[in-house]
């Protein structure tokens, strides 16, 4: 048997977790964790777009920060002044980026994806060329720990953090000073948004031959089956990212590749039902736009 495709697991289960991170700083925000599907769409989107324009991979890269972070502001923005439901709206918006997307990657071979060797790894290596230069060589890969860990003692252990957290979990806190509250959750949906940059740079170069999508929804499954811990719902994330590392020993076509894709949706919901004590469901209640764990 075949052990190399195995090597794709660490940089599926780094993205997901940055995923995950995302979800957990958009829920904490007062919206929806499905708009961090539309967060690593438009990175995806910037990253492309800026090395088309560019040619050059930081550029990109700031690129990719910059439709990350205009998605989540934009996004909070027009659904606060709106008042539309979080989670209807932050998936109907997530569709234009995945439409654009969609779009750029069929009307011309985009260089991000296709130009060798590949931007966005160290060069000069012992590795070049090779199967691991993907885990040694990938700045993203190795940033995802550090930024892990950060987001995780931003959100639980510093001031802002914590002030943050008291106006998404309790509303009595909503009706005092109402722009305090407003630039709180908007800057967790930013912060949200730059922990999904790194994982959509993963996933592009993973994935050149065709980029993925809903892995937001599989990552928001994790956050919701982990009780909205950080710990928890990255662990979890371990079992669709071995999945998806597992997809190239099932056949090119036919019911069995069918399957190993539909894999890490359905285990998704297999945690969302298993895991999850309260159902998917929004509630009736004035706490339902606060408070993330009314689910």
């Amino acid at each position: 048997m075949d052990w190399i495709p195995l090597l794709g697991f660490p940089l599926e289960w780094a993205s997901l977790a940055l995923l995950v991170a995302g979800c957990l700083y958009w829920e904490r925000s007062g919206s929806s964790g499905l708009g961090v599907e539309g967060c690593v769409l438009s990175a995806m989107l910037g990253l492309c777009l800026g090395y088309e324009w560019s040619g050059s991979y930081l550029v990109a890269a700031a690129g990719a920060a910059a439709s990350a972070l205009a998605f989540a502001i934009g996004t909070g923005a027009l659904l606060a002044a709106t008042r539309a439901d979080p989670a209807v709206g932050s998936f109907c918006i997530s569709l234009v980026p995945a439409c654009a997307l969609g779009t750029l990657a069929r009307w011309a071979p985009l260089r991000l994806l296709t130009e060798t060797p590949a931007p966005g790894l160290a060069r000069g290596t012992v590795f070049d060329g090779t199967y691991a230069e993907d885990l040694v060589a990938n700045p993203m890969l190795l940033a995802a720990l550090p930024a892990l860990g950060f987001a995780a003692f931003l959100l639980l252990r510093t001031p802002f953090g914590l002030k943050s957290r008291a106006f998404s979990e309790t509303p009595a806190l909503a009706r005092r000073g109402r722009g305090q509250v407003a630039l709180a959750r908007l800057s967790l949906a930013a912060l949200g948004a730059l922990w999904v940059v790194p994982a959509a740079a993963i996933l592009l170069r993973s994935h050149r031959e065709s980029p993925p999508l809903g892995l937001g929804f599989v990552a928001l499954a994790c956050a919701v089956a982990g009780r909205w811990g950080f710990a928890p719902a990255i662990l979890l994330a371990a079992g669709p990212a071995l999945l998806r590392a597992a997809r190239p020993y099932a056949p090119a076509a036919g019911p069995g590749a069918i399957g190993m894709d539909a894999a890490p949706f359905l285990l998704a919901a297999a945690y969302l039902i298993f895991f999850s004590r309260r159902a998917l469901r929004a509630s009736v209640t004035p706490e339902s736009r606060l408070n993330p764990d009314v689910l």
